[in-house]
């Protein structure tokens, strides 16, 4: 029961914030800077804007988690405050008024900071509780496997129902064009916002029982002096550092494909809506395939060596056919083995996505135990804040840089990308191929100097152990 319900919680979180952050990774930035009409490295910066202002409340949201006093316990009265601005922020990104620039720009930016903020609430003290709800060096693992693998199950099955209804091409919308559809992005807006406000309300219920079990906060709150080198001491350890650099590079690389996607698909490989439906819809079978994967060929071994090799064969399968394609070893437009190959790509690029974002997410939880051995703190909202700002740092500078990237070719906008040219195609491809390889082997690089293993990992949980023995029995003597 207890791992029914804890696998339906993290599944519930995933789905959530997989359905946003589809929406905002793959189809925010085309939508401001093709439909609504704002300049793409506005829109893109406006995003990168919001994640910044947003990174400010992570560590400050995790530190007050850690020493939250309530009858809900540390985490779920975040969690529950959460729900309904995630949802109504969602949406009204995707209804946007007729305003000047400047105001269109106001509008991204604040709507963008309040979904930020309000879901900063919700995943910052959901994630603390992995630690707690698994132990276990490898059953935190298969959670964070639901998690993922949920979230880009839903978030894709969204993708698809976007290019198979919402965005599907009508005869207004000819040839891959009805991404340019306003009303399909604010009927999916809609959507989704309801599917999120069930999910999170859902986590947060499906946990509830948990609350007597859970750590509970520190009996005296330090001065605000103290309380600033506390965290500044977590933030300094090796082992976090580098988790922290290989997840920045590896988001920054994935903001930037995100952001791209629906300019590559369409006009770098030249497919239509009913193509890129059909990839989409083959990476469904992925996230499966990664959660019945994982314990399998991931599981049981050390973390970081397992990172490693799927985080290589990332950068295989998401650049390397842009830069065979580049150089005429992929095959041609017309081949017949030319969309087969795409759809392949697609499921093994989500699988190998799913496995090293569920190690990764473990990886940071195995932290949080060695820094409770090492200054006797739980601090797990702390250090979990600190990868979620990571992450959604830099997967806005990825998304700013995606626009950038965009602004530097001179990519055409509106009408004029009816008239597009295979010299563009190419630029965007030659940007596009080199830069996310250059980004992920660099996040593979600094990986190489994590130092926590699965032996570390047992070590560290017998000290815990040793020490809550210690704490009961002194409150029995006294």
């Amino acid at each position: 029961m207890r791992l029914a319900s804890n696998t339906l919680a993290f599944g519930a979180s995933g789905t959530a914030l997989g359905l946003v952050s589809n929406g905002i990774a793959f189809f925010l930035l085309i939508y401001y800077s093709q439909v609504v009409g704002l300049d793409p490295s506005l829109a893109g910066f406006a995003l990168l804007l919001a994640l910044v202002f947003d990174a400010v409340s992570d560590p400050l949201v995790g530190r007050w988690s850690d020493h939250i006093r309530s009858r809900l316990g540390r985490r779920h009265p975040l969690l529950y405050a959460s729900v309904v601005p995630v949802a109504v922020c969602y949406y009204a990104l995707w209804v946007p008024p007729e305003l000047s620039e400047a105001g269109t720009f106001a509008w991204l930016l604040i709507f963008t900071i309040g979904l930020r903020l309000s879901l900063t609430m919700h995943s910052v003290p959901f994630n603390a509780l992995l630690p707690e709800l698994a132990p276990d060096y490898d059953e935190r693992t298969r959670l964070m496997n639901y998690s993922v693998g949920s979230a880009w199950f839903f978030g894709t099955l969204i993708s698809v129902a976007m290019y198979a209804w919402w965005l599907a091409d009508t005869p207004d919308y000819p040839d891959g064009t009805g991404v340019l559809r306003r009303a399909g992005y604010e009927d999916a807006g809609a959507v989704a916002a309801i599917a999120v406000c069930v999910c999170l309300a859902l986590a947060a219920a499906a946990t509830h029982r948990h609350i007597p079990a859970l750590a509970k906060p520190p009996s005296h709150a330090h001065p605000g002096a103290r309380a600033l080198a506390e965290m500044a001491a977590t933030l300094r350890d090796r082992n976090l550092i580098i988790l922290v650099a290989s997840a920045a590079l590896g988001a920054i690389a994935g903001g930037t494909s995100s952001a791209l996607w629906a300019y590559m698909q369409p006009w770098f490989w030249g497919l239509g809506s009913e193509e890129i439906r059909t990839i989409l819809a083959a990476q469904l079978l992925a996230p499966v395939a990664a959660i019945v994967l994982l314990p399998r060929v991931g599981l049981g071994s050390d973390k970081k060596l397992r990172m490693i090799q799927f985080s290589v064969l990332s950068i295989l399968v998401v650049c390397g056919p842009v830069i065979a394609d580049l150089i005429g070893a992929f095959p041609s437009d017309g081949h017949p083995a030319r969309f087969p190959a795409l759809v392949v790509l697609g499921v093994l690029q989500v699988i190998l996505a799913v496995m090293t974002g569920a190690l990764a997410a473990s990886m940071v939880a195995d932290v949080v135990d060695a820094r409770a051995v090492a200054v006797g703190r739980r601090e797990e909202g702390l250090v979990m804040a600190t990868l979620s700002f990571v992450g959604k740092v830099a997967a806005g500078m990825g998304v700013w840089l995606g626009g950038l990237v965009l602004a530097v070719i001179g990519f055409p906008s509106g009408e004029e990308i009816a008239s597009l040219d295979r010299d563009m195609v190419e630029r965007l491809g030659w940007w596009y191929g080199p830069l996310l390889a250059c980004l992920y082997a660099a996040s593979v690089a600094v990986l190489r100097f994590y130092r926590l293993s699965r032996g570390d990992h047992l070590a560290h949980l017998e000290a815990l152990e040793q020490e809550n023995r210690a704490r009961l029995q002194g409150a029995e003597g006294k």
